[in-house]
């Protein structure tokens, strides 16, 4: 199959962990796939702009072509006025200023089909393009895309996305339930066969020397063998409950001195960083059991989560949480606020740690418990991996969608 990838984030120089998560998709459907390209739409940014404001400097940098992992990654810029009528440059302007381009791309290349990850960001372009090449094209709903008021100019652009798409995915079940609530009908009544859960996945962790690693990494972040490492991986922000997290530790290390965190993703430019660091300075004791790193590379990752103790996951909302995902392959021990996704994910099997949402008391509580016994934390981590492993690898799940693709296609 020759493939067209539409995305709304993709990495880059300037900002190497934005779209993550979609460039490990693309990864693995360009080796079960002929061709794949990649296209992420970018605001057009005025030089002079791009000198006053960080993130406008990082759109400006990011380069219009490139071969990353030998994938063809095109970055159209598309005019967009701040702050007014957001909906319209992620739909119809997006599609206006980028199918010239596309167009040539596919008068070249032939694509059969289109998919694209985010409904919002990418959905409305995807469908209008797959009409404008008489293709079909899937989307795939990943978390916030959905949680979207239906009145709203947003709404309507992703309930366009839904009615023209040849076929969604959905991260989880919870995701469906929200687009059927934006089409204004029952779950009953989503066609099965253009509704479909399917979480996208992750990578299957590389081979590493845990031992080792995980004293390498301790040593350099200063923490003693005997101490307990909570590691948190994600942007810092507070709908990521980094403050219900930095509670909980507070809490948990008043009571067991040994208990410290690290939170791994601080990008001050894009997140709240500077306003957690204020937090911490203001909580002299608090300051002292937390350490606060700047975003990675997505293969350091893996060296912090052999690192640590317990893997804490404490977002309010997730379409997929992919970093628990990864730490539980890791077989590292996990607590999460029970949001749907996670109750997935659990599915009463006793996967991780689940505690009642943004309840920083009980989370506490759970870090005090696993602390404390080195037997549970072998044995949760154990039955996580195994799940983990048997449901949400990437490579699997994207075979599902691109032969779900290929039927579409062939009809």
């Amino acid at each position: 199959m020759k493939l067209l990838v539409i995305v709304p984030t993709y990495p880059h120089t300037r900002h190497p962990f934005s779209g993550i998560f979609n460039e490990r998709c693309v990864k693995a459907l360009d080796k079960m796939c002929e061709t794949v390209e990649v296209f992420v739409p970018r605001p057009y940014v005025p030089p002079f702009f791009a000198l006053f404001v960080s993130r406008w400097k990082a759109y400006a940098a990011a380069v219009q072509y490139e071969v990353r992992n030998g994938v063809a990654i095109y970055r159209p810029a598309t005019p967009v006025v701040p702050r007014l009528g957001g909906a319209l440059w992620v739909d119809r302007s997006a599609f206006f200023w980028c199918r010239r381009i596309i167009g040539k791309r596919h008068l070249r290349v032939k694509f059969d089909a289109i998919l694209s990850f985010d409904l919002l960001g990418a959905g409305g372009l995807a469908w209008r393009i797959g009409r404008y090449l008489s293709i079909p094209a899937g989307g795939w709903a990943t978390g916030g895309d959905v949680r979207v008021p239906a009145s709203s100019s947003y709404g309507r652009v992703v309930i366009r996305a839904l009615q023209n798409l040849s076929i969604v995915f959905y991260q989880s079940r919870e995701l469906l339930q929200e687009a059927a609530k934006l089409l204004r009908i029952s779950l009953e009544r989503m066609p099965y066969e253009r509704h479909l859960v399917l979480p996208r996945g992750i990578a299957v962790p590389p081979v590493i020397q845990k031992r080792e690693t995980r004293k390498r990494v301790r040593t350099t972040l200063g923490i003693a063998e005997d101490q307990v490492l909570i590691l948190s991986i994600g942007r810092i922000s507070r709908e990521k409950g980094v403050y219900e997290l930095l509670q909980a530790v507070s809490s948990a290390a008043a009571q067991n001195p040994k208990i410290v965190c690290v939170l791994v993703g601080s990008l001050p430019a894009f997140d709240e960083t500077l306003a957690v660091r204020e937090h911490l300075r203001q909580n002299p004791n608090l300051e002292k059991q937390v350490q606060l790193l700047s975003a990675c590379d997505p293969e350091k990752v893996w060296e912090y989560l052999c690192a640590a103790d317990i893997f804490a996951f404490t977002s309010y909302h997730e379409g997929m949480p992919n970093s628990l995902l990864e730490a539980m392959a890791t077989g590292a021990p996990a607590i999460a606020f029970g949001i749907p996704p996670i109750l997935e994910i659990e599915d009463g099997v006793g996967t991780l740690l689940v505690v009642p949402p943004f309840n920083a008391t009980e989370f506490a509580k759970a870090i005090l418990r696993l602390a404390a016994s080195p037997c549970e934390r072998s044995r949760l981590g154990e039955i996580g991996r195994t799940r983990v492993m048997d449901r949400y690898m990437v490579e699997k799940n994207m075979t599902a969608a691109i032969t779900r693709l290929a039927q579409i296609h062939a009809e």
